[in-house]
């Protein structure tokens, strides 16, 4: 059965291409795989939880879209 499209404000749109070397690869793959995430998913995490860290904005809220703000869940 189709699960149908996600809303739009959850839907991922933007591809971003990285590269690694074999080996970082590799060692991303199996720390990923042990916390039961995919390696998107790992990225993405780690990426917004190191900005979050920095207190570096993530979101525009939608009600005021000059207005850059952290999200917390």
């Amino acid at each position: 059965m189709a699960r149908g499209r996600k809303p739009t404000r959850d839907a991922k749109r933007v591809v971003i291409v990285t590269r690694f070397q074999a080996d970082e690869l590799t060692a991303i793959k199996r720390y990923s795989e042990s916390q039961g995430k995919p390696v998107s998913t790992f990225i993405r995490e780690t990426i917004i939880a190191h900005l979050e860290s920095q207190n570096v904005p993530t979101s525009i809220p939608q009600n005021d879209p000059n207005q850059l703000k952290i999200e917390t869940d």
